[in-house]
């Protein structure tokens, strides 16, 4: 499957950053490119082309959190 439909690819950038600030609190402009999904032998392979923007101190904390600071 692919999805490279722009109205699409903005409705699930729109889901992907109200789930984001929802659930995890983080200020994160994202944007969908693209998605390709393939399945092979039972297994699933995801595609993502996705543009993310935020600021410097979202990052660091993102960092933090993760134990990457």
């Amino acid at each position: 499957m692919k999805i490279v439909s722009k109205f699409t690819t903005n409705m699930i950038s729109k889901l992907v950053k109200m789930v984001l600030r929802k659930k995890l609190g983080y200020n994160i402009d994202i944007q969908v490119n693209e998605i390709k999904t393939t399945i092979t032998d039972g297994k699933t392979h995801v595609h993502l082309d996705v543009d993310a923007e935020l600021e410097k101190e979202e990052l660091m904390n993102i960092l933090k959190k993760i134990g990457l600071n």
